[in-house]
Formats: C-alpha cells, sequence, structure tokens
C-alpha cells in the first residue's frame, strides 16, 4: 500500500494546538491507561500513557419498553441457571463445538515474553509518511514515570523531533498485542495504535474500478480557484460537535409540546460539473472577508498571451 505526505494528527503545527491547549475540558489525570518500559535498543525508560481523547459522551439515550415506559435490562444469562453476576463470568476458548477450555489472565501473563511487557520500538521512519488508513482512532499520551525518567525521555522525544522521525513499535494494551506508532506532539510523546498491515485492505482493487476521465483545464483551474479560497491557517474553533445542543432543544420541545424547529432543506439540484465550479467560485468571492484570489489561466493561454 502506497504512503502519503499527510499527518491525520498535524495539531500541533496549526491554531496553536497543543496536547494542553487542546478543546477538550480538562480531566483528572487518574490511573494511567498503561505503564512500563519505552524500549529502543538498550535504551529503557520508564513511562505512563493516558487517554488522548476524552471518552465522555455528549448525548445519552436509554432503551425503554415502549408500552409501560420502564428501562429495559441486558443481564448476562445461563441458557441453564438464569442471570449470573459478573464475577461469576470466566473466559473460554472454543477448540470444538461447544466445547471450551477456560483461560484466566494469568495464564496469559505467564505466558507471555519480557518484551511484551514493554513498549518496543523497532522502526523509524520519516514523520508524515503513515498512511491514515493504518491509525485505528486509539491515542495515548506518554509521560515518562518517575523523576529518573525525565531526562532520557526528554532526550528520546528531542531527537525524534530534531530528526523528524516517527517510531514504529509493539506492545500489549488491554491484553491484546498492539501495532502502535510514537511521535513527538512539542516535548511530549503520544502513541496511536495502528493496524496490522493484513487488517487494512489494499485500496488498488477501488482504483482499478475507476474510470479514466481527463480534466480539461477549464475544470481544472476552477477547481484550483474553488480550493485557494478555502486555504489558509486551520481555525480550530470553527469545528464543534453540537449533538448535545441540538438534543436538548428538541427535549425541551417536546416536554413544553412545542413545535420542534427543523433545519431548512438545501437545494437538492444536481449541477454539471463546469456550471457547479463556477457558481462555487462566485460564491467564495462573494463570501465576507474571503482573500482575492486571482484564477490561473490555463497554460496554453498563457504561453499565447506572452
Amino acid at each position: 500500500m502506497s504512503t502519503q505526505n499527510y499527518d491525520p494528527h498535524e495539531t500541533a503545527a496549526v491554531a496553536g494546538f497543543t496536547p494542553t491547549t487542546g478543546f477538550a475540558a480538562p480531566a483528572p489525570r487518574g490511573r494511567p491507561s498503561w505503564s512500563g518500559l519505552l524500549r529502543v535498543s538498550l535504551v529503557a525508560v520508564p513511562v505512563k500513557a493516558y487517554p488522548a481523547v476524552s471518552s465522555t459522551a455528549t448525548s445519552h439515550f436509554n432503551q425503554l419498553h415502549a408500552d409501560c415506559g420502564e428501562r429495559i435490562r441486558h443481564e448476562k444469562r445461563c441458557p441453564r441457571h438464569g442471570p449470573v453476576d459478573a464475577a461469576a463470568i470466566v473466559r473460554g476458548y472454543p477448540y470444538a463445538r461447544d466445547q471450551y477450555v477456560v483461560i484466566d489472565a494469568d495464564e496469559l501473563e505467564k505466558l507471555r515474553p519480557a518484551k511484551d511487557k514493554a513498549l518496543m520500538l523497532e522502526q523509524f521512519v520519516p514523520a508524515h509518511r503513515v498512511d491514515p488508513t493504518f491509525f485505528a482512532g486509539r491515542s495515548l499520551y506518554l509521560l515518562p514515570d518517575g523523576l529518573a525518567a525525565q531526562h532520557p525521555y526528554g532526550v528520546m522525544a528531542e531527537a525524534l523531533r530534531q530528526g523528524n522521525h516517527w517510531a514504529v513499535g509493539r506492545v500489549v494494551l488491554s491484553g491484546h498485542r498492539q501495532l502502535v506508532l510514537v511521535r513527538p506532539v512539542g516535548r511530549l510523546l503520544t502513541l496511536d495504535v495502528l493496524y496490522f498491515p493484513a487488517q487494512v485492505r489494499a485500496a488498488a482493487a477501488w482504483e482499478a474500478e475507476l474510470r479514466g476521465s481527463a480534466a480539461t483545464a477549464e475544470e481544472l483551474q476552477l477547481a484550483g480557484t474553488v480550493i485557494a479560497a478555502a486555504t489558509g491557517p486551520l481555525d480550530w474553533s470553527r469545528y464543534r460537535d453540537t449533538t448535545a445542543e441540538e438534543l436538548a432543544a428538541l427535549v425541551e420541545a417536546k416536554i413544553a409540546n412545542r413545535p420542534v424547529t427543523v433545519p431548512v432543506e438545501e437545494s437538492g439540484t444536481v449541477l454539471r460539473l463546469l456550471d457547479a465550479l463556477k457558481q462555487s467560485v462566485a460564491a467564495a468571492r462573494n463570501r465576507p472577508g474571503a482573500p482575492l484570489v486571482k484564477p490561473r489561466q490555463p497554460r496554453g493561454q498563457r504561453r499565447a498571451g506572452a
């Protein structure tokens, strides 16, 4: 699979965003999600990891019985003995039809080699050269664990930053061996969980289904103008999840038996590509505060007018 010069977590360099000045409300640090040794060759740095993303849900629904309004209960049940407590549940690995062998977490822990109990950085790659498809959507902030770990941690973070490198490695998180990426964000090291290559479907099969269609010079010029008109420093304050506010308004309206305000539907007219591009350019130029973008002439016209 090809890689791209793109960083899905490119936050430290835009809009003054840093891990300590993000937009989620600061939460008590609490217990780390993981702690152990960060290993690079013979270098070992004690670290602890904390979730980089808040898991607080913005909205929450309960399942109710439509006939009486009581909440639905989801009980763990044994077909022979009925409801069972969580403490009475064990993990079983199926080895034949309806046949299981019980495996305790302690038994798995004893079988793990020493390297599985550390975060092993095995390969270093140029920054921004990992295809975003590999990012599994879980990020952790790594912090030095103890005063003695502060200096070696700082050396590793600074070396990665100055060398413009990221590190690929493996670690066991929540009982599962994970492929991970470690990258510097300012002075902080951040861990991103990756999918294993076997889990990622190659894009070539889908790309092969695309029909070849050459863009005209005018289409490319207009598309470039639309892109240029919306290009600028990334303003993170524009992006907010308003789901909770919209849900609160809906709940208040239903409780007060008021009509629910419905957003105005946009026109569903599908324009031809060239017409859509021309109207998009006109809308971008008429937008208040829009930068003045001089449209580029196709190469052939520039040569003719030279």
